[in-house]
């Protein structure tokens, strides 16, 4: 049976004490909304939660046995934003310390040590999220043209310790980097790529095919322009893991004057809206709405704006909601079962008022997703397998 969670990054966490708020408030009454079972969450580990949970490793357990009070379990997590995802301005600061940078390791490993107390015990494999190497214009620059061997070096490192976590608690954790436009890596045949070119000549044994994947995030996929089946392929084709798969839907329009000021009152100060143009073949990034708009766009384009997965049009815009059901289709031709989260952060600050409370949309996400699962033939719960 698969499990449908959501990633709970749409939450403040900054610390363990806004984490547990956050997690025995909202998604508890999330869970009472969706009903079912134990429901599973992808839960965001700050930098400073981690800090937290490794000086009072009882928290974890306490943590854990909480969020079984509640109807909750930790299925994943989100090692991808390090400081505060919830601060006021965020941008380009959540790819921050990237893959070149020690600190990014050192917080990875040590959010790793902290599983097989907080996931439900006997649990086999869970997935970590984290970014796609970082943000390519500071990745590429601050490394000095080292910074792709720096980080498939940490890389490695961090995949060795995830095989010794393995080895002494018998969970399997998997690092599972997911393109972003703007990143790094932006689209599944760069991770491929690096998969094979990067990392594969440095490993004298399995550790890194079993302990390093992909996460595919349906909104960034559709941003790049590509194929809602192509994730999944391209994987398999490279021998490549996917074990998380990110049910989340973009915004996309024309070069009208209205779908422009349209697009315009999706601009906000706290995270980043990537805007591309063409296929994933040429496409073209901006880096955020605004830079977009001043430069007189002709084009179609897509927006990496996260907006609820069960609206094909929002605010006078289209969405990519229709990729979703072929890419999970898709996932469910793949010999293992990924995690699936809905993963909808910006609820906070999509424009227009909310027709419903946060809770309610989440649920009514998770429900959408588990119809969309049930139509393609695959079973979901909320629970873990």
């Amino acid at each position: 049976m698969l499990p449908v969670g959501y990633a709970t990054n749409v939450h403040p966490g900054r610390n363990l004490a806004e984490l547990r708020t956050s997690l025995l408030g909202s998604a508890a009454e999330v869970a009472r909304r969706v009903g079912g079972g134990p429901l599973p969450l992808g839960v965001w580990l700050s930098a400073e939660t981690v800090r937290q949970l490794t000086e009072r490793p009882d928290e974890a357990d306490r943590l854990r046995d909480d969020l079984a009070q509640a109807g909750l379990q930790i299925a994943a997590v989100n090692a991808f934003p390090y400081g505060n995802f919830s601060a006021e301005r965020v941008k380009t600061q959540v790819y921050e310390p990237h893959w070149a940078n020690a600190r990014r390791a050192l917080y990875t490993l040590a959010a790793a040590e902290l599983l097989p107390r907080l996931l439900p015990r006997g649990t086999a494999h869970a997935s970590m999220t984290t970014l796609p190497l970082g943000w390519r214009p500071r990745f590429s620059a601050e490394g000095c043209g080292a910074s792709v061997g720096l980080a498939s070096a940490q890389l490695e490192q961090v995949a060795r310790g995830l095989a010794r976590i393995e080895a002494r608690s018998g969970l399997r954790i998997t690092l599972d980097l997911e393109p972003e436009p703007g990143c790094a890596i932006q689209t599944f045949d760069e991770l491929c790529g690096f998969m094979q070119h990067c990392l594969r000549p440095r490993q004298g044994d399995a550790c890194l095919s079993r302990h390093l994947g992909a996460c595919v995030d349906l909104c960034h996929a559709a941003v790049m322009g590509e194929a809602p089946e192509h994730p999944f392929r391209a994987c398999s084709r490279s021998g490549v893991g996917v074990h998380r798969v990110q049910v989340s839907a973009a915004l996309s329009g024309g070069a009208t004057a209205q779908e422009l000021a349209a697009l315009a009152r999706f601009s906000e100060p706290r995270w980043l809206h990537q805007v591309v143009t063409g296929d994933d073949a040429e496409p073209r990034v901006w880096a955020d709405i605004d830079d977009f708009l001043e430069s007189r766009p002709s084009q179609p384009w897509r927006c990496h704006f996260h907006v609820p997965v069960f609206l094909q049009a929002f605010e006078g815009l289209r969405t990519t909601q229709a990729c979703i059901e072929p890419a999970l289709e898709a996932m469910a031709q793949l010999p293992e079962p990924p995690f699936v989260e809905v993963e909808t952060y910006a609820w906070s600050r999509l424009p227009g008022k909310a027709a419903e409370s946060l809770e309610a949309g989440i649920a009514r996400e998770i429900l959408h997703t588990r119809g969309l699962l049930a139509k393609r033939g695959v079973s979901a719960q909320p629970s873990l397998p």
